[in-house]
């Protein structure tokens, strides 16, 4: 009998490895975005590889998503950050529409967070120290964004060697390079548990009267 994809699908196993959910509402943080820090770090001690990998999704100004996986690069009470070109899809998008959601996966530790809100440019200051602190071939590799297709992979390399001779001390801040900042409206906690009576923890920024309000959600 011909094994359809659906039915390779269906038997793959899900939360095999997981235990029961934990968190507890009334054992959380007032603000969510220690908590999001605690998880990243607690993933990578599961070993999850690159646990401060996130997909975030944005909208362009015709109301077409895409989404991509990108890193943060800091977290801090008020923001999470991460850095592209200004001129890159998700630098444009925001332009358009600032309204972003945000998603962590670590399945070693049966977690994921979601995140809404907005992002914004976090200022020229921020965007210079942001990549200044990167590696030289990561700050070379930023000379090469550029819109339009590439040639051949042959054409990426060429180009990155003359950059490499080009600046054989310090590499120079590109003047699109920035750093955005991503304020949170939401941010929701979730725990698999193998009875699948998974745990949700919701945060949402009480705009009356200022700080967050969380509560638990049905799994």
């Amino acid at each position: 009998m011909h094994e359809t994809m659906r039915d390779r699908l269906r038997s793959l196993p899900v939360f095999a490895d997981v235990g029961t959910a934990h968190v507890q509402d009334h054992d959380v943080p007032d603000n969510p975005l220690p908590l999001v820090g605690d998880w990243i770090l607690a993933a990578g001690a599961t070993g999850q590889q690159e646990p401060h990998a996130m997909s975030l999704c944005t909208v362009d100004a015709a109301g077409l998503p895409s989404s991509r996986v990108l890193i943060v690069k800091d977290i801090d009470d008020e923001s999470l950050f991460f850095a592209t070109p200004s001129d890159s899809r998700k630098g444009r998008d925001i332009a358009a529409n600032p309204q972003v959601a945000a998603h962590f996966h670590w399945p070693v530790a049966g977690r994921q967070i979601r995140i809404t809100g907005t992002a914004a440019d976090h200022g020229r200051a921020a965007s210079e120290a942001d990549f200044a602190e990167r590696g030289r071939g990561s700050r070379l590799a930023a000379h090469l964004h550029r819109p339009g297709p590439l040639p051949g992979r042959k054409a990426a390399l060429t180009e990155y060697e003359r950059l490499d001779a080009l600046y054989p001390d310090e590499v120079p801040c590109p003047p699109t390079w920035t750093l955005y900042a991503i304020t949170p409206t939401e941010v929701e906690f979730w725990e698999a548990s193998v009875d699948r009576v998974h745990h949700r923890l919701v945060y949402r920024r009480d705009a009356a009267h200022g700080g967050w309000r969380h509560e638990l959600l049905w799994p």
